[in-house]
C-alpha cells in the first residue's frame, strides 16, 4: 500500500467508483490497497466462515460478519477489513443495503498483504482502536502468526494455536486449518 495524497472523508465518498481499484482513507491519507492473492482470500474465507458459522449456532448473541465492506470510523477514516465483525445491538440496528457503515467494527480482522507496509498497517490498527474496534487481528501468513490487539495490549499466537476472544464466548479458530 502506498500513501497517494491527503482528503478529507467527503471528498473520499464523492469519488468515483473505478472497477478492481480499492482504496481505504486513514488519517485523512488516501491509501491504495492492492488486489488480494488466491492465498489472502482462502484465509479470509476461513474466518468468515467459522464467525458466520459460530454467529448462527449462537443465536442469543447478535452479530453480523461481513467481508471487504466499508466502516466509516470517523470523517478522515473509511477502512475495508478483509473481515468486519459488528455485535449485539449495533448489529441490528445496521442498514445492510447502505455503506460505508457508520462506525467501528467490533472486531476488525486484516490479513496482511506481502506487500503491505508496516507503517500503513499499523496506523490502520491504531485507528480502528481509537475508533471504537475491541479487537483488531492481525493475520500474517508468511510467519504463519496472528497479532490480537486490544486497547493497548497485544498478544501473539503461533501457528498451532487457536484465536479465541471473549466477544465471541466458546469461538476457537485453530490458525492450523488457516495455513494448511
Amino acid at each position: 500500500m502506498a500513501a497517494i495524497t491527503t482528503i478529507t472523508g467527503a471528498q473520499f465518498d464523492a469519488m468515483p467508483y473505478e472497477e478492481g481499484r480499492r482504496w481505504e482513507l486513514v488519517n485523512g491519507e488516501l491509501i491504495s490497497v492492492s488486489s488480494p492473492t488466491p492465498r489472502h482470500q482462502d484465509i479470509v474465507f476461513e474466518i468468515l466462515l467459522a464467525v458466520r458459522r459460530y454467529l448462527q449456532q449462537n443465536k442469543g448473541s447478535a452479530g453480523l460478519a461481513y467481508q471487504d465492506v466499508e466502516f466509516a470510523l470517523t470523517e478522515n477514516d473509511r477502512v475495508r477489513p478483509d473481515v468486519g465483525v459488528v455485535l449485539g445491538e449495533k448489529s441490528t440496528r445496521l442498514n445492510p443495503d447502505k455503506v460505508p457503515i457508520p462506525g467501528a467494527p467490533d472486531i476488525a480482522i486484516e490479513v496482511i498483504s506481502p506487500s503491505e507496509r508496516a507503517s500503513e498497517s499499523h496506523d490502520k490498527v491504531l485507528a480502528y482502536l481509537r475508533n471504537g474496534t475491541t479487537e483488531v487481528w492481525q493475520v500474517y501468513p508468511k510467519s504463519r502468526t496472528v497479532q490480537i490487539h486490544r486497547g493497548e495490549a497485544s498478544r501473539s499466537l503461533e501457528w498451532s494455536q487457536p484465536i479465541e476472544t471473549h466477544l465471541l464466548p466458546g469461538f476457537a479458530l485453530h490458525l492450523a486449518s488457516l495455513f494448511a
